[in-house]
């Protein structure tokens, strides 16, 4: 489990149901996401901006070579990179 799984702030179903807007408002705010526990099973609320962080990262990791790039380039010290764009 990752800290932030670990980390995440949960709530019970029940209390969604009677607090829904100050969740939501809450989450809005602090942009993390919101474990919301249930008996049954449990479910993640996120904003939509971290919604499509998600996805654009899960499409950008099916393309090849993109994860290894990444890869590299965190192991690479920041002074060892360039300053300005070739391009």
């Amino acid at each position: 489990m990752t800290d932030a799984l670990r980390n995440m702030k949960q709530v019970q179903l029940k209390d969604v149901q009677e607090n829904f807007e100050q969740i939501f408002e809450d989450l809005l705010v602090s942009g993390e996401p919101v474990e919301i526990l249930k008996e049954t099973g449990n479910a993640i609320l996120v904003s939509d901006e971290v919604w499509r962080g998600m996805t654009e990262t899960l499409n950008l990791m099916t393309i090849p070579g993109v994860r290894e790039s990444i890869s590299s380039g965190m192991r690479e010290a920041i002074t060892h990179t360039k300053t300005g764009l070739d391009w």
